[in-house]
């Protein structure tokens, strides 16, 4: 049994995989199973991951139909043998000794989840910064206890799984998986992960680099599938509220509604933003008033959005009622009038009959009438 699976899903990495590759093969713990599951892609990803796994047995290649990065993760999962589950992404890269110093800390402290520092550099600059919002105020090098840390959680830890080692017993007792979307897929599997550990342990080493503005990466088009974040927030409401310990994180978990959100909401287009405020809107108002989520001035603004949004949507309410209102009250008039027509119809039909009755009942006409019957029968005879 490898000591460490290492699952990537890959789809259209030509540029980037043979340097995510090179790093995992190359950790010091060498006793690893790299599991890299291709994700339909149209470029030589697939091909540039087989000649690696023809140079290396530790590398299996599985294929798939293209249904993103949740199911390839799911799908790598279901064929890893280690004792830890490690999880990164395709254009990605990590320091020598990073599996080697997560097993060593989740080991020494007994925890289920080890925690390290990343950088992110940005792929066209080449600029590079430390991530500080995946550790926020954390302690390092000693256990953390859920107790510790579970009123923090989401504004401690950001919902990606490549600064995190799992062990796997602990996964498959939860049976935690990555939802199938397009884009934030990992949220639930990570977030709740944390929720449901007993202890974490938090490395004070930068041993992850994160790859930014990457053309390729669906992370630069969540407009095209905004409503994804919405269905990880649900299933992630669902799962803690069915535990003590899911329970204990939800505080937590509505402060980070509403910070996420605000996110969301600032870089997605107009059209997709105000989609998205909509929706979570009924989320938020869900949120119970007795709770004391200690909101920042920036939570708080997502309020204030709310109440613009809802006399927006009054507004843009009243002008369609308005302008329904005017159709309506132009079919009415045009009722009106032709009630009119066919009134004036009616009596001038009524007028005709009268007149016509008044006409066959006149003495004149029985006369005439009776004076053209002669003829009538002369005409029949003569056939003229």
């Amino acid at each position: 049994m490898p000591i460490v699976s290492v699952i990537i899903p890959s789809y259209n990495a030509t540029d980037y995989i043979a340097q995510t590759l090179e790093s995992v093969l190359a950790q010091t713990l060498t006793d690893i199973e790299v599991i890299v599951v291709d994700d339909g892609s149209t470029d030589n990803t697939r091909n540039i991951v087989a000649d690696f796994a023809n140079k290396d047995p530790r590398l299996m290649l599985v294929e798939q139909a293209n249904q993103f990065a949740g199911v390839a993760r799911n799908n790598g999962m279901s064929k890893a043998q280690g004792k830890y589950l490690y999880f990164l992404d395709a254009d990605d890269y990590i320091e020598t000794t990073t599996l080697e110093e997560l097993v060593n800390a989740i080991e020494q402290h007994g925890a289920d989840i080890a925690i390290a520092k990343s950088e992110g550099f940005d792929n066209t600059t080449g600029d590079t910064w430390t991530i500080d919002g995946a550790l926020n105020g954390v302690d390092f090098d000693r256990p953390i206890a859920h107790a510790e840390y579970c009123d923090r959680l989401f504004q401690s830890f950001i919902g990606w799984p490549w600064d995190k080692l799992f062990r796997k017993e602990f996964i498959d007792k939860t049976a935690l998986t990555f939802q199938p979307l397009r884009t934030t897929n990992d949220a639930l599997f990570v977030f709740c992960a944390l929720a449901l550990a007993e202890t974490i342990v938090c490395l004070d080493s930068v041993l992850f680099h994160h790859r930014t503005n990457n053309k390729n990466s669906l992370e630069g088009s969540r407009a095209k599938s905004w409503n994804n974040a919405l269905c990880a927030i649900r299933a992630i409401g669902d799962r803690l509220s069915e535990s003590t310990r899911g329970r204990a994180c939800l505080n937590s978990y509505y402060r980070w509604i509403l910070n996420y959100s605000l996110w969301t909401i600032e870089s997605l287009p107009s059209a997709e933003a105000d989609a998205y405020l909509t929706e979570i809107e009924p989320v938020i108002r869900a949120i119970p008033q007795n709770v004391e989520l200690n909101l920042d001035p920036y939570e708080n603004k997502l309020r204030e959005l709310l109440d613009a949004n809802r006399a927006k949507t009054i507004s843009c309410a009243i002008a369609l009622l308005r302008e329904r209102d005017s159709v309506i009250n132009e079919q009415m008039n045009l009722a009106h009038i032709l009630e009119g027509e066919r009134s004036q119809f009616e009596s001038w039909r009524n007028e005709s009959e009268k007149r016509l009755a008044d006409i066959y009942g006149s003495h004149s006409y029985k006369l005439g009438n009776a004076l053209l019957k002669p003829l009538s029968k002369v005409k029949d005879i003569t056939g003229r």
